[in-house]
């Protein structure tokens, strides 16, 4: 399970928000994982990618608006996780066996989330942050 309390928090309050949002829904995914209820683990991950989906385009356009430099670097590790998550759906709808698709639930979505948190949406929430203090100011 993913603490959310454990991650770090950004400077701006929407990221933190979609951020539990995904949390909730990924910890769902995990509780389903270890029930071994494929159809709830396959119907998790389809929500965790819609969710993703919009974050990511949310995350992506404020990022735009505010002429964040490394948006296309932000944009390709979203675009990478997207993938995967696709690639997971794919092989759990083909196989139907959770054996395929473990280190991604219990080790590669919960790191990637970690570290993508702590490195990228920190760096982007705090030049976001910075751009609408000086508009203010």
């Amino acid at each position: 399970m993913i603490d959310f309390h454990q991650l770090p928090k950004v400077e701006l309050d929407f990221m933190n928000t979609e951020h539990q949002e995904a949390v909730d829904i990924y910890n769902k995914i995990e509780r389903d994982y270890l029930l071994h209820d494929v159809d709830s683990v396959i119907s998790g991950i389809l929500d965790i990618q819609e969710h993703c989906i919009s974050h990511f385009a949310h995350e992506e356009q404020v990022m735009k608006n505010n002429c964040y430099p490394p948006l296309q670097v932000h944009k390709e590790a979203h675009d990478r996780v997207l993938m995967e998550i696709d690639m997971v759906v794919k092989q759990l709808k083909n196989h139907r066996d959770l054996s395929k698709i473990a280190h991604y639930i219990e080790r590669g979505f919960p790191n990637w989330f970690s570290q993508h948190l702590n490195t990228m949406d920190k760096m982007a929430a705090e030049f976001i942050s910075g751009q609408k203090l000086r508009k203010v100011g």
